[in-house]
């Protein structure tokens, strides 16, 4: 019985399963769409307590300011002003680098998304996993993700037509300290038959723990910040692009 109270103490409080871990990184996201083309640049800060904080850098400098629980808070250091937003899709763990850093990338939150596992099969040396919507009303059939060497490299979503809509890659994958990452992550999404929108996202300079020491991890709003809503938070940034 003692035996087992020390095991039960020695998993509870491991420094090791509870240590807390932080990474940073730039990246880059370009979009082409019907032959125009717009680029974001900006910096992820996470922490593994949960804390994110996203600093865009271009075309504007703003801040994100997030948990895991999606309670969001968008800064505009500019007018100082602040937008509140409670979404799950706004938490942190929406972030890709939670998926890799916490191993959860067999299925990169399909499952909490609302899609359960369907088959499994291997086809020239890569495993397919098929999801399929717990929503039978969902625009989307099914689901399939690949595996090479138990990391995803593609995934393709299908619609009721079993017409793909959308396909991501990840690429370019760099081993860290804490887990395997891909660099490059290639989303083409079909909105109508004819036509596509590409999308690249580019991460770079990615450090870990005591090389991720930049200020930007306690970044707080300031407390004076104005709460507004969401049209007039971006309004006059909008206005100035018309001009330039």
């Amino acid at each position: 019985m003692k035996a087992i109270v020390i095991l039960i103490f020695t998993v509870i409080f491991s420094p090791v399963l509870w240590a807390q871990h932080k990474v940073s990184a730039d990246v880059e996201v370009k979009r082409v769409n019907k032959g125009q083309s717009m680029t974001i640049r900006k910096e992820i800060y996470y922490n593994t307590n949960g804390k994110m904080v996203v600093r865009f850098v271009h075309p504007e400098e703003y801040f994100v300011v997030t948990n895991h629980f999606g309670e969001a808070r968008i800064y505009l250091p500019k007018t100082n002003e602040v937008m509140l937003i409670n979404d799950r899709s706004m938490s942190s763990e929406s972030e890709l680098i939670y998926y890799f850093l916490n191993n959860k990338i067999e299925d990169l939150g399909l499952k909490n998304q609302g899609f359960s596992l369907g088959n499994t099969r291997t086809e020239q040396g890569v495993v397919v996993r098929t999801y399929f919507p717990n929503d039978k009303k969902s625009n989307i059939s099914k689901i399939e993700m690949v595996h090479e060497n138990h990391l995803p490299i593609y995934c393709a979503y299908y619609d009721s037509k079993n017409r793909i809509i959308r396909k991501i890659y990840y690429s370019d994958y760099q081993h860290l300290s804490l887990a395997t990452f891909p660099r490059r992550i290639t989303e083409i999404a079909y909105p109508t038959m004819n036509d596509s929108v590409v999308s690249r996202m580019v991460y770079s300079n990615i450090k870990i723990d005591r090389q991720a020491s930049s200020p930007y991890f306690d970044f707080s709003i300031p407390s004076n910040a104005t709460v507004v809503d969401n049209s007039k938070l971006f309004q006059q940034p909008q206005q100035q692009r018309r001009r330039r």
